[in-house]
């Protein structure tokens, strides 16, 4: 069965009640364009920003179904067939279809300290592709060392971390890509939103 279709303005709310109680400017425009002719029951919406990045937010609340989103096509795409996706979403969970989780040859850069709004190039080197989990240890990029969130123990929250991913996507285009929340205006988890733009190849 579908989960509630999360509306994608009450998703954006959920984003910028993040970025006021972070007190992080991570350079999201405050009138953002939603994306033209976007079905009303997409687990994938898009919205434009004033710097020319954009800001999916995806409805992966469901504990059974990845959400997968093609980057270089700007679209929601079914992440149970190894074609046409990069990055699929379950819950707090996040995979390429790279390495173990596909045949598209998806690899990411993580890196640490980075300014997002400045980063205007791939780097050269440092991506790894999906790998098998070993025990408890995570072998998705996006979750490895930790993964792309801190875990607070009082309140159960996830809250990202300052990290950039470049995304070498199925299509050969590089991304870079910084999650920016995990929760929606109400505070329902799953509901994960990420900022991200094309930037050059290396």
């Amino acid at each position: 069965m579908r989960t509630k279709r999360v509306h994608k303005w009450g998703a954006w709310c959920g984003l910028a009640l993040l970025v006021g109680a972070c007190g992080e400017d991570i350079g999201l425009s405050p009138e953002p364009e939603p994306e033209p002719n976007a079905p009303e029951d997409s687990r994938v919406n898009h919205v434009t920003n004033a710097d020319g990045t954009w800001t999916t937010v995806v409805d992966a609340t469901s504990s059974e179904v990845w959400v997968g989103v093609d980057l270089d096509g700007r679209t929601e795409a079914d992440a149970a067939v190894d074609a046409t996706w990069d990055l699929a979403i379950q819950r707090f969970h996040v995979r390429t279809r790279g390495g173990v989780n596909g045949s598209g040859g998806v690899k990411v850069a993580v890196l640490e300290g980075a300014d997002f709004g400045a980063l205007s190039a791939a780097p050269a080197s440092g991506y790894a592709e999906d790998q098998p989990n070993e025990g408890t240890t995570q072998g998705t990029v996006f979750e490895r060392e930790g993964g792309w969130y801190n875990y607070e123990v009082g309140t159960h929250k996830l809250t990202p971390k300052p990290l950039v991913y470049v995304v070498r996507s199925d299509q050969g285009r590089y991304f870079k890509v910084r999650i920016a929340n995990y929760y929606d205006a109400v505070g329902t988890s799953g509901v994960l939103s990420f900022q991200w733009a094309e930037v050059a190849a290396p």
